[in-house]
């Protein structure tokens, strides 16, 4: 490779950091995967992030959030190792985006609230605007929107100060769903005054994401903003507006990714239905369901669902609204079965109170053992781990099932009772198995000297024993199973072998929980939990 190669990767990389703000998504695709090619021929570690960071992002402007996801994880772990931490903050921005668009709102909020943490000292007031914007988007779909809407006004005044046109607008964007959320709220309160006021201020947000959006032409943004506009004018009863921003969406230019279509399909039918246009509305939500069938964004699996029973019940097929009704309801339940809101909360609790707790925490952390559990504590872990570079180690996160029920259905107490025996299974196993509490319910174990086919048995053997312990003499009907995410030093070097054991620990989860996953288990692995 020649000083030529470097020179077209970097003039590369600027072409896709100018087509991901202008909605050309597809070509930005293609363009990414072709100089991740050439990255990884160069060998350099920050080139190789950055086309990864922008396969994550068109990934999800496209509605392939599965996809984006490996690649958003490995740019992370790579830009750890370059010690950029501005291209970690973004890297991490996106991968939090992503696991939102999975449904997964919990671990998209703590990983834009870490990515918030890295670019808090950048001298680049875009990036922080992009990163407070994940982080509020989060909150949002938590349903905290009296926190997010805070995050994003300060995201929109560091988008406006850095004149980043395409954040701009996306925040625009959000700013209006947080507050048609806050008029849904109030509404089913009672208020509907107040509903309608605040309606009409997230009307004035969209206006302004599509003026922002059209002005610098970035047609991903206005897709969304002409959706979103077109569904708050009818409901103000704009009727001849709302078509008018459809018909604007039909005549961009470009191609569309499922995302921007299922969205653009389930509003025009909704909208043909409040029209009567009965027969065009039931094909165009048939359509939308369809697709969405095919994806992993279930909001837009109960979106359209919920339209097409409306429009089959419209109809007078009440069979069919009722298939359609169930089916929408099984699907909203998958969807709400891991919702985080009281977790997003209290998180964000802790941080405000985190200038309180900083000398405890700071206290807490040069001792070299966990206060609750008595084992190893991560400071020790990170410890350890940094001194075994370069020797062969196997690694493994394991992780509690369902532990935020054993703390809502049988108390914190019985939580903390919970964690104190396990982590006493744990540490008393012995050579060659070293155990560290990461916190909350993760806890990390490294098995010196062993690859993962030597370590696998000695992992399922861990999973059984803690299966098979006595947990009902704590809360009667307790019972406690793990998922184990399961790597070596033999595939993965430094601090990527920690992000793959965490990824595959998702994968664990993903297929069922109390398994252990390696590297041989799934290939590729699908997130979704």
């Amino acid at each position: 490779m020649t000083e030529a190669n470097l020179t077209e990767l970097r003039a590369g990389l600027l072409a896709c950091r100018q087509m991901s703000r202008t909605g050309r998504s597809t070509e930005g695709l293609i363009e990414a995967q072709r100089l991740l090619v050439v990255a990884r021929k160069l060998g350099d570690p920050g080139l190789t992030a950055a086309c990864l960071t922008h396969i994550g992002w068109f990934c999800l402007q496209l509605g392939y959030a599965d996809e984006g996801l490996a690649s958003a994880s490995e740019a992370k772990a790579l830009y750890f190792e370059t010690d950029n931490h501005d291209g970690q903050a973004f890297a991490t921005a996106v991968y939090s985006w992503l696991l939102v668009e999975l449904g997964l709102s919990d671990l998209g909020f703590t990983e834009a609230d870490a990515a918030v943490q890295m670019a808090r000292h950048t001298a680049l007031p875009a990036l922080l605007s992009f990163v407070f914007g994940c982080k509020g988007m989060a909150l949002m779909m938590c349903r905290q929107d009296q926190l997010a809407y805070p995050l994003l006004e300060e995201a929109l005044a560091l988008a406006e100060k850095g004149d980043d046109p395409s954040t701009t607008a996306m925040t625009l964007v959000n700013m209006g769903f947080s507050v048609v959320s806050q008029a849904e709220f109030a509404e089913a309160a009672g208020h509907v005054e107040d509903g309608l006021r605040l309606r009409r201020k997230a009307m004035m947000f969209n206006d302004r994401a599509i003026d922002t959006a059209r002005a610098c032409g970035d047609l991903w943004n206005l897709r969304i903003a002409l959706c979103n506009g077109a569904e708050l004018a009818q409901g103000l009863g704009y009727r001849e507006m709302a078509r008018a921003f459809l018909d604007e969406w039909d005549s961009l230019p470009g191609t569309v990714g499922p995302r921007s279509r299922i969205h653009y399909l389930y509003t025009r039918g909704e909208l043909l239905t409040a029209w009567g246009q009965l027969d065009e509305a039931l094909a165009v939500c048939k359509e939308a369901v369809r697709l969405a069938a095919n994806g992993a964004n279930l909001d837009h699996r109960v979106n359209t669902l919920r339209r097409l029973s409306d429009v089959e019940a419209a109809l007078g097929n009440h069979q069919g609204a009722l298939e359609h009704y169930r089916a929408f309801h099984e699907a909203f339940v998958y969807q709400m079965g891991e919702s985080t809101r009281r977790r997003a909360q209290v998180t964000e609790m802790q941080l405000e109170n985190e200038r309180l707790r900083l000398r405890a925490d700071r206290l807490e952390e040069e001792a070299s053992k966990d206060a609750l559990t008595g084992i190893f504590n991560r400071r020790a872990f990170e410890s350890h781990f940094e001194r075994i570079q370069g020797e062969v180690f196997s690694f493994a996160i394991l992780d509690i099932d369902h532990f935020k029920s054993v703390n809502d259905r049988f108390s914190h107490m019985t939580g903390d009772a919970v964690l104190q025996r396990l982590a006493g299974v744990l540490g008393a196993w012995g050579d060659p198995v070293s155990a560290y509490r990461l916190g909350g319910e993760e806890f990390a174990l490294i098995v010196a000297g062993r690859g993962q086919v030597e370590a696998m048995p000695i992992m399922e053997a861990i999973r059984v024993a803690l299966e098979q312990t006595l947990w009902s003499d704590l809360a009667p009907g307790l019972a406690i199973t793990v998922s184990i995410g399961l790597v070596d030093s033999v595939q993965f070097a430094g601090r990527s072998v920690i992000s793959e054991a965490d990824r595959r620990l998702y994968a664990a989860k993903t297929q069922g929980r109390n398994r252990v996953v390696g590297g041989f288990d799934t290939e590729p692995v699908s997130l979704r939990a």
